[in-house]
């Protein structure tokens, strides 16, 4: 039975993962684990998810873990450079983040090309020490934003979820969140299109991706255009 539900199990947690609802997407990746352990998607998928989760260790004991198994590809050195981006180990980053761009999914026409500009922006700031640390700042204050958002604040956290994008320009998902707020919470649909929309120019990511094309149903469904 188990093998027959495996690949539902795998679409419902990544349909999860891309909704932002981490905790049932880890949920049905666990599930997937007791099955098979060593599986590349799971590895991955598992590594990811506790990354979006603030779990940056947990995240790379799985994100190792896949690499010793399969290899080193684009892949793993650019989620383990976000690893060690987010741990505050910035030689580590910018290393991992250039390994990532000298492979050929990164190179132009390649199918990781439009995520060179991100690890740019990445790389730029790990280069500089001041950026660096205001890098640390943001996350600090991002986290100061969870705590709002968790406690019903939406407006104060919608301030400071931007005030965390100003101080690192690749913390994407400050302006999602800030968006999501503006969108689920505050009922501003218009605001919140120009939060994604910023947040996908940064990083290309599916998240935000899906979150323009919600925002925009939202707008239509509201009559405006």
């Amino acid at each position: 039975m188990q093998n027959i539900l495996a690949p539902f199990w795998e679409r419902f947690g990544l349909s999860a993962f891309a909704a932002g609802n981490y905790d049932r997407a880890e949920g049905y990746f666990r599930k997937l684990e007791r099955k098979d352990p060593n599986s590349m998607s799971v590895l991955r998928n598992l590594g990811l998810i506790l990354m979006a989760k603030g779990d940056a260790e947990g995240a790379e004991a799985y994100l190792l873990r896949e690499e010793k198994l399969y290899g080193k590809s684009f892949h793993r050195h650019a989620a383990l450079a976000d690893i060690a981006y987010a741990r505050g180990r910035r030689r580590e980053a910018e290393k991992r983040y250039r390994l990532a761009l000298g492979e050929a999914e990164s190179a132009s026409g390649g199918s990781a090309e439009a995520l060179r500009p991100l690890i740019d922006m990445r790389l730029a700031i790990c280069g500089d020490e001041k950026s660096f640390a205001s890098s640390r700042e943001s996350m600090k204050v991002f986290a100061e934003a969870q705590k709002l958002k968790a406690d019903g604040e939406a407006e104060k956290a919608v301030e400071t979820f931007l005030r965390s994008a100003a101080l690192d320009p690749s913390n994407w998902p400050a302006l999602n969140n800030a968006g999501i707020i503006y969108l689920e919470n505050l009922g501003k649909p218009e605001e919140a299109l120009k939060l994604f929309e910023r947040a996908f120019e940064a990083s290309r990511n599916i998240h935000a991706a899906r979150n323009i094309e919600v925002a925009k149903r939202k707008l239509g469904k509201a009559g405006v255009r």
